[in-house]
């Protein structure tokens, strides 16, 4: 194992890098709307967005105004209606989609499902001279403890996509399940799902658990934690580190459709390691209202 400087040093510097990328100009404390659009919809207006918005064959589509200020899309204004491409925004960016921006907010597409797994489209907008700052948020976190980097077994599952429930009702999101990772502390095992989170450089094991800290300490929501892979073939994880445990988005901003953390991952003890409560919490609204059909 390694010693407990070279730990607390790496905790160190990533812990940083973590704070800086969540409070970064377009990063998710800048969120100020999140729009919804189903398979149906045509020419909708958003009050912080320019043209109207459709959803045409499973693409998001923008409609320029005639005259009035436009989206920048990829570098360029648009002339005539163009696809608004889903993906993670530039910050966090993979897939396909590309910059976007109206004047200084940037603005993003994303797709989620319904109950009855039709899909929902949601569009939203980054404003950085909206976006919370570190020091009124109250991020903090316990000190690095080593006795919280615990080893265990990983066991690889075909990958599944998996409808999650998440913080905003009636929205679900795919959070793709990849095995489970189990674990001995104080001579009990535990056993929690882990979730394959896409990224640039490959696929990312993250586990979402609650504890007897989700509330009063740590975030209510749960955390997640980043698990690293030990071989090349990405076939062995031998270690969970829940100093490395953070608060999801949802504990910053309304305007995002967190996954609710699975009941096999609801674990009965405390974990005092980790990112702590923020000081400042967010009133809970739901912009998604479902649509009512008519009757016949």
């Amino acid at each position: 194992m390694p010693t407990r400087e070279h730990l607390e040093g790496q905790w160190r510097e990533w812990r940083h890098a973590h704070v800086a990328t969540m409070f970064r100009p377009y990063g998710w404390t800048a969120l100020v709307a999140q729009y919804w659009l189903e398979e149906d919809d045509r020419d909708v207006a958003f009050d912080l967005l320019p043209g109207r918005w459709s959803v045409e064959q499973g693409r998001v589509i923008f409609t320029p105004p005639a005259s009035d200020p436009t989206l920048s899309v990829n570098g360029e204004y648009p002339t005539g209606p163009v696809e608004i491409i889903p993906g993670r925004n530039q910050t966090y960016g993979h897939g396909r989609s590309v910059p976007v921006y109206f004047g200084v907010n940037e603005v993003e597409t994303i797709v989620r499902t319904k109950h009855d797994g039709s899909r929902l489209y949601g569009v939203r907008v980054r404003d950085p001279r909206q976006a919370t700052r570190l020091e009124d948020a109250g991020v903090t976190a316990f000190d690095y403890d080593p006795a919280w980097r615990i080893p265990g077994v990983y066991t690889p599952a075909e990958r599944v996509e998996f409808e999650a429930e998440t913080v905003e009702a009636g929205v679900r999101e795919t959070t793709p399940r990849m095995g489970t990772f189990t674990f001995e502390l104080d001579g009990k095992s535990h056993t929690v799902v882990l979730i394959g989170k896409d990224t640039p450089t490959g696929v990312q094991p993250v586990a979402h658990v609650r504890d007897r800290t989700s509330g009063p300490i740590t975030y209510g929501a749960g955390r997640v934690i980043e698990l690293q892979f030990t071989d090349e073939a990405n076939t062995r994880i031998d270690w969970i580190d829940f100093n490395y445990a953070v608060a999801l988005p949802c504990a910053f901003t309304n305007f995002v459709t967190c996954p609710l953390v699975p009941p096999e991952n609801h674990l009965d003890f405390e974990v005092l390691a980790g990112e702590k409560r923020p000081a400042q919490s967010v009133a809970r609204t739901m912009t998604y209202q479902p649509k009512v059909r008519a009757s016949r």
